[in-house]
């Protein structure tokens, strides 16, 4: 009798950094380092959802990145709703974090921008458009 060969496909986890942890903070919940971790570090491999600009309202509005625009595609301006951590980095004007889309795996991709100490949170900036599109200013 002839066994079948099982199908081995390779897994491919995503990455995120061991020495990340999300804590309670001022702002609800945040993304913290538990060790140093030094600049242009990747800190996380986001999967995303894709929504349409006009499918989003409230306070998801708060929680998307802008991904295109309608030049970009002809039909609507998209955004993405971050899943894994990618939601849960706050604001600052100071931000030792940015993100970018990596367009060949398509995924949303973290990394420090400066050296961050064990225990700092983790913050990324939201940009003018998102605090001029809610008439708010960044604290």
């Amino acid at each position: 009798m002839k066994m079948k060969k099982k199908n081995t496909k390779k897994i491919d986890p995503l990455y995120r950094h061991p020495s990340l942890v999300i804590s309670p903070c001022e702002f609800g919940h945040g993304v913290f380092a538990t060790k140093s971790i030094p600049a242009d570090t990747t800190l996380e491999e986001c999967p995303y959802l894709r929504i349409r600009a006009d499918e989003c309202a409230g306070t998801l509005d708060d929680y998307v990145f802008n991904l295109e625009t309608k030049a970009d595609n002809g039909d609507s301006d998209i955004y993405s709703l971050v899943l894994g951590w990618g939601s849960l980095f706050n604001h600052a004007d100071d931000h030792n974090t940015e993100y970018w889309h990596d367009t060949d795996r398509d995924l949303i991709v973290f990394h420090t921008i400066k050296p961050v100490n064990a225990g700092q949170q983790l913050f990324v900036n939201y940009g003018e458009e998102w605090w001029n599109s809610r008439e708010l200013m960044p604290e």
